[in-house]
């Protein structure tokens, strides 16, 4: 049995524009099959926003699998103009080996 029942398998947090940047998405927890489920209102949410500069903070994000990737794609297709900060180290391997750190604006350590 999950030891963590009841708490949600992945976050995601939304802040409106500061400043005219555009959105900020924070994503923490395991963005795999169940996470991405767990997300999908909040996720149609964002996705029916007006496109425009979209920041993603993965600094929280522990894991990510195809189901998550496709995730921030869908976000990179709907926003275009993507920059992510922070991601943590596992997650900043899977995004540089799939070759989408450019579409995603990954930034340097």
């Amino acid at each position: 049995m999950d030891e963590q029942a009841g708490r949600p398998h992945a976050r995601l947090t939304v802040s409106g524009p500061a400043g005219g940047d555009g959105m900020t998405l924070v994503l923490g927890g395991d963005l795999d099959i169940a996470g991405v489920a767990e997300l999908e209102r909040p996720l149609a949410a964002v996705l029916a926003a007006e496109p425009q500069p979209l920041q993603l903070d993965l600094s929280q994000l522990d894991f990510l699998d195809s189901s998550g990737v496709s995730v921030l794609v869908r976000l990179a297709n709907h926003f275009g103009s993507v920059r992510t900060r922070a991601a943590t180290e596992p997650v900043r391997r899977v995004i540089q080996v799939l070759g989408l750190a450019d579409r995603l604006g990954l930034q340097e350590v």
